[in-house]
């Protein structure tokens, strides 16, 4: 059976420059689907590790936990912890929107309210572990 024109190995009817280019029909590529997996799996050992610093510090005065927080790779790690996870929620609830919400200028506006709601929520988070970990909360003397 001969092959026919325009049709590949696989069957499929996409072009090889398609095939390279990884773009589905929207033309968006797998970037999103992707970097949603990506926070998924770092989420993982993030939460894990979020877990245990809660639970190390639950029960502490104050300045005890201040001072486990304010170690700079506790920082780091509740950084990265919130920067994976609102990142994640982000894109999981962008999801929801493009599926669920029809017209057009309520997509919109749910997705930018979404990208905002995120960025607000990261950046208060953010500058709270920064503030911690910079020492500018004030202890009393132990």
């Amino acid at each position: 059976m001969a092959k026919e024109v325009g049709q590949n190995r696989a069957g499929s009817m996409r072009t090889s420059l398609a095939r390279v280019k990884g773009l589905g029909a929207a033309h968006h590529g797998v970037e999103h689907w992707w970097l949603h997996r990506v926070t998924a799996l770092s989420n993982i050992p993030l939460v894990i590790s979020f877990v245990i610093i809660v639970a190390s510090i639950a029960g502490r005065p104050w300045p005890e936990a201040i001072r486990v927080i304010s170690h700079p790779f506790v920082a780091l790690l509740l950084i990265l912890c919130v920067v994976s996870i609102t990142n994640h929620m982000r894109l999981g609830l962008q999801i929801v929107i493009e599926d669920y919400v029809h017209e057009k200028g309520l997509k919109i506006a749910a997705v930018i309210a979404n990208n905002f709601f995120a960025a607000v929520i990261a950046a208060a988070c953010l500058f709270s572990i920064l503030k911690i970990s910079f020492g500018r909360v004030p202890l009393p003397p132990v």
